[in-house]
């Protein structure tokens, strides 16, 4: 019996051996082998597909802050655009190298250069040196030194003049590192000219304080003068000689009231009320009414209006206190025929300048801005001129080459013109007659266009 069991033991263990060392037992061993590769697969897959899973959210959530973040810093550009666009004064701003990034269209408005033009290129090859030369953002750029409010006169491509205040700073990223400048421009063309005008005003309230003083401490005793020549004349007979003296009394001391008047209103500040005025019907009507109002002095003298029209219509009707203006007019007219011994004829003309002529001829003499240009009314006579060396003194108060004149006509005139920004000019040649010229500046017709 033990032999037996022995017997079936060796011959399990040989069989156990054999199955070991078969095909079989090699393509099991595999086969689990192959399992617990599958089964370790399978769980690295699912481990993965958990983070994929966890790092997709996270991703999402990215994703979705960062078009958050996108859209907000969209709208704050958009914003910034859009107030960097609509704001009046000019803003220019440049890289580390000098050249331009921004350019807004007030910058464009105020420099005549359109607003995409200088886009990518060199500051200095697009905007004008101007005096002083240190003040500009690539000054700021390259020494670090910001500016603040300086005046700055510059001349454009055209010749036109601009008076600037200019501000400068370094534009800096989040380390503080300057990456660029910025530049800041505030037109004080308008501004420069309106301090001229205060000026003379000043000088005109000055006058007019002592003219007051004047006519207060004249008109006294003149008064008394005037009383007692009269008294003085009902006492005398009709036929007395003396009666012719004390007649010049009177008319003298009426001349001196009505010189003492008339430098008064000369004085006097008049508030301008402009209005948008058709010119070419304003001069027709204003040579209308003077002859109608001064029969005797045209029924020898001829006075027309030639019929050029402006070279824009837009353009011609200038902002202007019509009963002012008048004045200016009547009083040339009036100056015209006086100083003449003979027929006189006499002849107005108004035309628009284009803007390259009036920056051309006239950018010394009247301010106006880079959308503006000139309305230029000529009055020309035939009558026997003025001497050369008083074309000068002709527009000064009180300066006249007639007994009878007070030499305030064309002062008043000057000074109406300059109270609407303009200037009256007067050319002249002895014998060969004379030519007043009125410059008035006036929007473009596309800036008219643009404001309607």
């Amino acid at each position: 019996m033990e032999d037996e069991l022995r017997m079936d033991a060796r011959d399990k263990s040989t069989i156990a051996t054999s199955l070991k060392s078969s095909p079989i037992s090699d393509f099991t061993e595999s086969y689990a082998s192959f399992n617990r590769v599958i089964n370790s697969l399978q769980r690295k897959y699912i481990e993965l597909k958990e983070e994929f899973s966890t790092q997709h959210e996270k991703l999402a959530s990215a994703n979705s802050k960062l078009l958050e973040l996108s859209g907000r810093n969209l709208a704050a550009n958009q914003f910034l655009d859009g107030l960097l666009n609509s704001v009046a004064v000019g803003v220019i701003s440049i890289d580390q190298n000098g050249r331009i990034t921004h350019f807004n269209p007030a910058a464009s408005a105020i420099l005549g250069i359109p607003v995409g033009e200088p886009l990518g290129r060199e500051y200095r090859q697009i905007i004008p040196e101007g005096e002083p030369a240190n003040i500009s953002a690539v000054q700021t750029m390259e020494s670090g030194s910001e500016i603040d409010s300086v005046e700055k006169m510059i001349t454009l491509a055209d010749g036109t003049i601009l008076h600037l205040s200019v501000s400068t700073s370094l534009m800096r990223d989040r380390e503080g590192n300057a990456v660029g400048a910025v530049e800041v421009l505030h037109d004080l063309t308008r501004i420069k000219r309106m301090e001229r005008e205060i000026a003379r005003l000043n000088t005109l309230a000055a006058l007019g304080e002592m003219a007051a003083t004047i006519a207060h401490e004249v008109r006294n005793p003149l008064s008394g003068i005037a009383g007692f020549a009269s008294l003085l004349e009902r006492d005398l007979k009709r036929k007395d000689p003396k009666r012719k003296l004390v007649a010049k009394i009177i008319a003298g001391v009426d001349n001196l009231n009505n010189t003492v008047s008339t430098l008064l209103n000369y004085t006097r500040f008049d508030e301008i009320n402009r209005t948008p005025v058709d010119y070419y019907s304003f001069l027709s009507d204003t040579v209308a009414q003077f002859k109608s109002d001064n029969p005797e002095l045209i029924d020898k003298n001829r006075i027309e209006l030639t019929d050029i029209m402006p070279r824009n219509k837009a353009e011609s009707e200038p902002m202007i206190d019509a009963m002012l203006f008048r004045q200016i007019f009547f009083n040339i007219f009036k100056n015209a025929i006086e100083a003449s011994e003979q027929d006189t004829n006499i002849a107005v003309l108004c035309r628009t300048l284009s803007r390259q002529d009036a920056v051309e001829r006239f950018a010394d003499r009247v301010l106006f801005g880079p959308n503006e240009t000139l309305l230029e009314t000529l009055i020309k006579d035939d009558g026997p001129g003025i001497p050369a060396e008083n074309i000068e003194k002709i527009f000064s108060p009180f300066f006249t080459t007639r007994r009878e004149g007070n030499g305030l006509g064309l002062a008043v005139a000057a000074k109406i013109v300059r109270a609407h920004g303009g200037e009256i000019m007067a050319e002249s040649r002895e014998g060969k007659g004379s030519t007043f010229r009125l410059l008035l500046p006036v929007k473009l017709a596309s800036e008219i266009r643009e404001h309607r």
